[in-house]
């Protein structure tokens, strides 16, 4: 199963104005040789992390889960390190503890009161889910179709116990 991540309009915008306010910030400076350069600088490193982390897609095939991301390849998760997966809804005063809130989607490290810490790769809140891993680490991952992704999971889930 295959399934695009819908980016949030708050994604958007955000992504939107800080590239913007950025390359703002570099035009207003192109005066100050160090200061331009050292704002050029940030700019790249600040675009290039997003653009890493940004998720793409998510994908099933017969052992894993894959996340798409934008220029570094999937994050693979095999059904046998899966503990369990299920629906959530990451919240709006979850506290992001190193990564981004809303540039090129939601990615890094969070603490939320209700999930707990998490790694998350989503753009829209209201179409995530969580992977747990055996070593009882958490993933939030969003995609178009999400609660037909959490029940394709599942049945690979019992078909791997099975076997």
């Amino acid at each position: 199963m295959n399934s695009k991540v819908h980016f949030s309009s708050f994604c958007i915008i955000i992504t939107g104005a800080v590239i913007a306010a950025l390359l703002a910030g570099i035009v207003t400076t192109r005066d100050s040789t160090d200061k331009c350069l050292a704002l050029a600088v940030i700019t790249a490193a600040v675009t290039l992390a997003g653009l890493f982390y940004c998720p793409t897609g998510v994908s099933t095939d017969s052992k894993s889960v894959k996340v798409h991301r934008l220029i570094s390849g999937c994050k693979t998760f095999k059904f046998s390190d899966i503990e369990s997966i299920d629906t959530c809804y990451p919240s709006a005063g979850g506290i992001r503890l190193c990564g981004s809130g809303g540039f090129f989607g939601y990615w890094g490290y969070f603490s939320d009161i209700i999930i707990g810490q998490y790694f998350g790769y989503y753009a829209d809140r209201s179409q995530c889910f969580y992977i747990r891993l055996k070593n009882n680490r958490l993933y939030v991952i969003s995609c178009e179709n999400h609660i037909e992704m959490v029940k394709n999971i599942q049945n690979c889930l019992n078909v791997e116990k099975t076997n």
